[in-house]
């Protein structure tokens, strides 16, 4: 019995250790040069009321910046320029209950993305769309819309991921 504990234990102990923090060793960025860009997300425009989208949006790109390898800050260091700007987002209803209630909705939403550098000289100036879907349940329904603008938020950020890792290319015009 007290070797099943000890088992235990040690296993406790293994997975605990696996699971802690983890030190950034950067010499792999400097050496590509990308710690020489510092980002700053100066701005996301949403032209619709929706609740939670700014906060989500702000989570997931800065997310994105960061997953990138750049800095992301907004002081004199900075030689790169994010905005967003939300042009729509729309929720249509694509499918309906028995009682002939919507209770299947898309959720559509255009964007214009705009980074610049020291100078205020557009880089790149890219719209971007992204669809999602989600189920209403009655009174629930703004719960699952929040997910859904959850949703949107990481496919906007994988979309801003991949393309800011790809800026060098984007800037020397290959």
């Amino acid at each position: 019995m007290r070797s099943i504990k000890t088992f235990f234990l040690v296993l406790l102990l293994v997975f605990l250790s696996n699971c802690g923090y983890k030190a950034v060793d950067f010499s792999e960025r400097k050496a590509t040069g990308k710690l020489d860009k510092v980002f700053c997300l100066e701005r996301i425009k949403v032209s619709s009321p929706e609740a939670k989208l700014t906060d989500t949006l702000y989570r997931y790109i800065s997310s994105a910046i960061i997953s990138s390898g750049y800095k992301l800050e907004c002081s004199k260091n900075t030689n790169r320029y994010i905005k967003l700007y939300v042009n729509s987002i729309n929720t249509y209803p694509i499918g309906y209950s028995s009682s002939l209630r919507a209770s299947v909705y898309k959720v559509i939403i255009n964007t214009n993305l705009r980074v610049e550098n020291r100078k205020r000289e557009i880089l790149l100036n890219k719209n971007i769309s992204e669809t999602t879907q989600f189920f209403g349940s009655g009174l629930r329904a703004d719960i699952e819309k929040r997910y859904a603008m959850e949703e949107i938020g990481q496919l906007l950020g994988l979309r801003i991921f991949s393309i800011i890792t790809n800026i060098e290319n984007i800037e020397n015009g290959k």
